[in-house]
This record gives C-alpha cells, sequence and structure tokens, in this order.
C-alpha cells in the first residue's frame, strides 16, 4: 500500500472515529461489543482501541484465534474472546454499544449478513457498523477502479491476473441495502476525499 493510501487510509479511520464520539457520545461506564476486532501485528495500526481510551469496558474478537491473539497482545485491558459474529455468545442488550469495522461485506452469503444485522441488533442498545461504499469509484480492498461492479468471481479473476491476492468473499453494499439491515438506525456516508468512502449505519445508545 502507497503513502497516499496510508494516508487516507488513516484518515479515514481518525474521521470514523471522531463521528462515533460524535453521534454515539460513549461514556466510559459503557460496555462496547467489537465485532470483528483485529490487533495492529496482522491488521493496520488504526483500530478503535488505538484511539478509544476505555479499553477495559470493550470485549473484542472474531472467528479467526490468530486475529485474537494479535489483537489481545496489541491492547492491553481488552477482553479478547473468540466468537462468531453471526451467532453471538452474548444476552440480549447486554452491551451498550456493537461497533464493527469492515466486516459486513466480506461475510459469504446474503443469509450471514441478514444474520450479523439481528445479532447486532439483538445485543446491541446502540450500533456503529461501517462498511465500504458500493458507489465509491475505487475499491479500497483492491484498489482498483469499478472493479466492485464486476460479479465476484470477474473479480477474483481480474485480480489474479493483476498478481494480487483476491479476498474469498467481498460483496459491497449501499446506502440502501445498508439501511434496510439496520432499520432501527441512521445511515451516513464517512468521506475524507471527493465523495463517501464509507457508509455507517448507527443508533445511539438509549440513557
Amino acid at each position: 500500500m502507497n503513502r497516499l493510501l496510508l494516508y487516507l487510509h488513516r484518515k479515514s479511520r481518525e474521521q470514523k472515529h471522531r463521528l462515533f464520539l460524535q453521534m454515539l457520545r460513549p461514556t466510559p461506564a459503557m460496555r462496547i461489543l467489537n465485532i470483528g476486532a483485529s490487533g495492529t501485528g496482522i491488521g493496520l495500526p488504526e483500530q478503535l482501541e488505538s484511539f478509544y481510551q476505555h479499553r477495559s469496558q470493550i470485549i473484542g474478537g472474531g472467528i479467526s484465534f490468530a486475529d485474537v491473539q494479535d489483537y489481545r497482545n496489541s491492547f492491553p485491558g481488552v477482553q479478547a474472546v473468540v466468537f462468531d459474529g453471526c451467532a453471538l455468545p452474548f444476552a440480549d442488550k447486554s452491551f451498550d454499544i456493537v461497533y464493527s469495522n469492515a466486516v459486513l461485506e466480506h461475510l459469504p452469503a446474503h443469509g450471514l449478513v441478514e444474520r450479523f444485522a439481528a445479532e447486532v441488533q439483538r445485543v446491541g442498545n446502540g450500533w456503529f457498523i461501517t462498511t465500504p461504499n458500493f458507489w465509491y469509484p475505487f475499491d479500497p480492498h483492491y484498489h482498483l477502479p469499478f472493479v466492485q461492479l464486476l460479479p465476484e468471481t470477474t473479480q477474483r479473476s481480474l485480480v489474479r491476473c493483476l498478481g494480487k491476492t483476491p479476498y474469498d468473499h467481498l460483496h459491497l453494499l449501499t446506502a440502501k441495502q445498508l439501511q434496510r439491515l439496520f432499520p432501527a438506525g441512521k445511515v451516513v456516508g464517512c468521506r475524507v476525499t471527493f465523495y463517501p468512502e464509507t457508509l455507517i449505519a448507527y443508533r445511539p445508545p438509549s440513557v
């Protein structure tokens, strides 16, 4: 990833965190679940836990043991757990906020996307869910223009021809699709260039 892409990525993460604080107004006592949490060894440096001060209130993890271990090592104080975001092992409304960054687009089937969204709304009083914007002309995964308009099989073939490693599953969402998944919340765009690169489904926790 070149310097410009790293810069834009960092600015996007910083902007998302500002919106997270502005729109959800988390307090130090609120419990947060981070689905698809990443550490800085396997993932990129800019994570929720890189910015958020109250790490002891966060439970985070995902289905990959290696990712969860990296997450635990990267952010002392968090509670790192292996779990499936489509079948969360937590009671109804057991978290003030459910947070997830760039997970939805990697789920292998639409039915799993719906299950993921249902689980977020089941366990969370509020939520902040981000995913790349389908209509942004430059795909943030492959760094290619308009590749998201192609069928997934064609995407993977093209990416292999260009010497890149394709994702097993990659399906970007529109704002309308995201709103249908989270009807009780709102959907907004997050922009650091000329057009929103990221979509955010959110609902502030009731107090």
